[in-house]
C-alpha cells in the first residue's frame, strides 16, 4: 500500500468519522461487556429490587429509588439477571452518547472539535467504568443530558407541553437517584431564566420576581408533572425518611477527604493537562455556564454534595462529566485557535509550564500516598502513565496540537482501561463460592459477606433450590465457636476475607468444621479466599 493510499484511507468523511467514533464506542462497550467477573454490592441490590418488583413487591430495607430496578424487571424470563442488567445499562449508556453528540452540536460548529469531544466522552475512564457496571449512574447521566439538551433546543419555544415533558423526566431522574431533587431545583432555576444570561441584575429582587411571573406558566406544570410522577414512591416511601440523609453523618471530614476530592476532580479525563486548558482560557466554559444557568447550578449542587459524600467518589461525577467534557473542548478550540493565529507561534509562558508541571507533580505525589483505584493502583502501569503525561506536557508546551491529542487518546485509553483490568475480579471469591454452593448445597447457609453477592446467589438468583442464606456478621474467632453457630441452626458456612484480608479462622483448631471447598485467588497483590465449610451440628466436645 503507498503512501496516497493510506492518506486515501484515512481521509473520512464528516459522516465516516462520526460513524467511526460511534463504532469506537459500541464495539468498545460490547468487548468489555463480561470483563467483569462480579458487580458491587448495590448492584445486586438493584437486581434483588427488581425481582420484587415482579412479584409486584419492593423490598422495606432498600433505600433506592425503584425505576432502574422497575426498567430490569422487565426482564425476559429466560435471560439471566446480571446480563440483562448489563444490557439495561449498555442501552442507557448508547442513548447518553447519542444526547451528548447533539449537545455538542448546538455549541460546537467545528466538526474536528465535535469529534474530539466524543472521543472524550467514549474513552473517559470514570464514565466507561461505570457503564460496565449495573447501577444507577448511567440512567442518570442519560435523563440530566437529555433533560438539559431539550431545555437548550427549546429556550425559544417553550410550551406547556414541553414543560411537561421536563417534569416528566426529571420525575424520571428523581425515580432513578436521589439526586433527581437537586435536578429538579437546578431545572426550575434553568426555566425562571430560559433565554437569559446569567448576571447579577438578574439576581435583583425585582428582575427575579418578574422572571418568576413571566414564567409561571412553565413552571406550574413542570413541578406538578414532577410531582405526579414521583407521588407513588413518596406514598410508599417518604424521602424524608431516606438512609441518604443519615449517611454523611459517618463521613470523617478531614485534609485527606478534601485532597481526595480534589484530586479526583483534576483527573477525571484520564491525563494530567486538563485542568491546566480550564486555567489558560477559561473564557469560553465561562460563556457557557453563564449561557445555561441551571446546568451551572446542577453542577455546582453536585459538586457540594460530592465533598459532602465523598465515599462514592469518583463516582458521583459521572452526571456532570460530559458537561465538563464540553466545557474542555470550548476552551482547548479556542485555545488552539488563538495559537494558531499567532504568526509567530509565540512559546508558552514559564508560569503556564509551570502549572502544567505542577498538575504532572501533583498527581503522582498524590497517588504515591493515596493509592486510588481510580488513579491507577498498579505500579507499572503508573509509572507507564505518568511518562506518557511527560511526553503530552511537553507536545503542549512545543505547540504540537496532533501529538498532543494523539497522545492524549491513547493516555485515556490505557488509564480507562488499566482501571477497569484492575478492579474485574473484585468478589471473584465470594461469586464463585455463592455460586457452588447454590447450584451443590442444601440447608441453611449463613455468610459473612456484606457484598450482597452471596445472599443474590443464595437466595435471589433462582439458581438455588435447596440452600438459603443468610447474614453472619463475624468480627471475630470467637464467634464461630460451636454454640454460637448452633444457635444459628446452620447447615454450611460461607466464609470470606474479601472486606478484611488479614482475617483468618484456624479451622484445624474447631473439629466441628471441616472445610468443603476453598475458593482462593491473588488481587493486586494479596490473597483472597472465601472457604465453604460443613457445620458437624451433632459435635460433642
Amino acid at each position: 500500500m503507498n503512501l496516497q493510499k493510506i492518506i486515501t484511507f484515512f481521509n473520512f468523511s464528516k459522516i465516516q468519522k462520526k460513524v467511526f467514533v460511534y463504532a469506537l464506542f459500541i464495539v468498545l462497550h460490547l468487548c468489555l461487556f463480561n470483563v467483569n467477573v462480579a458487580e458491587w454490592g448495590d448492584s445486586y441490590k438493584i437486581l434483588k429490587s427488581a425481582e420484587y418488583i415482579r412479584r409486584l413487591t419492593y423490598p422495606e430495607n432498600e433505600k433506592r429509588p425503584p425505576l432502574m430496578a422497575a426498567v430490569v424487571a422487565l426482564r425476559p424470563q429466560k435471560v439471566e439477571a446480571v446480563f440483562w442488567g448489563r444490557v439495561v445499562v449498555f442501552v442507557f449508556s448508547i442513548l447518553a452518547f447519542s444526547v451528548f453528540d447533539k449537545v455538542v452540536s448546538i455549541y460546537i460548529k467545528d466538526e474536528k472539535y465535535r469529534l474530539i469531544s466524543l472521543i472524550l466522552f467514549a474513552l473517559n475512564p470514570v464514565y466507561l467504568y461505570w457503564s460496565l457496571r449495573i447501577m444507577t449512574d448511567i440512567p442518570f447521566s442519560f435523563f440530566v443530558l437529555f433533560t438539559f439538551y431539550l431545555l437548550v433546543k427549546w429556550k425559544d419555544s417553550l410550551t406547556v407541553w414541553k414543560s411537561i415533558l421536563l417534569g416528566l423526566l426529571c420525575g424520571f431522574a428523581i425515580l432513578t437517584r436521589f439526586e433527581g431533587y437537586l435536578m429538579l431545583s437546578s431545572l426550575l432555576v434553568g426555566v425562571t431564566f430560559l433565554g437569559k444570561e446569567f448576571s447579577r441584575q438578574i439576581l435583583k429582587p425585582k428582575a427575579l420576581f418578574d422572571n418568576i411571573l413571566r414564567q409561571l406558566k412553565f413552571l406550574l406544570p413542570l413541578g406538578l408533572t414532577t410531582l405526579v410522577t414521583i407521588l407513588g414512591w413518596w406514598l410508599y416511601r417518604s424521602p424524608l425518611d431516606s438512609k441518604y440523609l443519615s449517611e454523611p453523618a459517618t463521613n470523617v471530614y478531614d485534609l485527606k477527604m478534601v485532597w481526595i476530592y480534589f484530586v479526583s476532580f483534576f483527573y477525571l479525563f484520564g491525563f494530567t493537562q486538563f485542568f491546566y486548558i480550564f486555567i489558560k482560557n477559561p473564557a469560553p466554559a465561562v460563556k457557557y455556564f453563564k449561557q445555561n444557568f441551571g446546568l451551572t447550578v446542577f453542577i455546582v449542587l453536585e459538586l457540594i454534595l460530592i465533598l459532602v459524600w465523598p465515599a462514592a467518589l469518583p463516582r458521583l461525577f459521572v452526571s456532570i462529566i460530559p458537561f465538563l467534557i464540553l466545557a474542555f473542548v470550548l476552551c482547548y478550540e479556542d485555545f488552539e485557535k488563538s495559537r494558531l493565529a499567532c504568526a509567530s507561534r509565540e512559546k508558552i509562558k514559564s508560569i503556564d509550564v509551570l502549572i502544567l508541571i505542577f498538575l504532572t507533580f501533583f498527581y503522582a505525589f498524590s497517588q504515591y500516598f493515596l493509592k486510588l483505584q481510580f488513579l491507577i493502583s498498579s505500579k507499572t502501569i503508573f509509572v507507564c502513565v505518568l511518562f506518557l503525561q511527560i511526553i503530552i506536557l511537553l507536545s503542549l508546551i512545543k505547540g504540537k496540537g496532533k501529538v498532543f491529542l494523539l497522545l492524549s487518546f491513547t493516555s485515556i485509553f490505557l488509564w480507562s482501561l488499566s482501571v477497569i483490568y484492575l478492579d474485574k475480579d473484585i468478589y471473584v471469591t465470594i461469586v464463585n463460592a455463592a455460586k457452588y454452593a447454590a447450584k451443590n448445597l442444601s440447608g441453611r447457609i449463613i455468610y459473612n459477606d456484606v457484598s450482597s453477592v452471596s445472599d443474590w446467589y443464595l437466595n435471589q438468583s433462582g439458581i438455588s433450590e435447596n440452600a438459603s442464606g443468610y447474614y453472619y456478621r463475624v468480627l471475630v474467632k470467637g464467634d464461630l465457636n460451636f454454640k454460637n453457630i448452633l444457635k444459628k441452626q446452620a447447615d454450611y458456612l460461607l466464609l470470606t476475607n474479601e472486606q478484611n484480608p488479614d482475617m483468618e479462622y484456624d479451622l484445624e483448631k474447631r473439629p466441628y468444621l471441616t472445610l468443603v471447598k476453598n475458593f482462593e485467588y491473588n488481587v493486586k497483590g494479596k490473597t483472597f479466599f472465601a472457604k465453604i465449610i460443613k457445620f458437624n451440628g451433632d459435635y460433642i466436645k
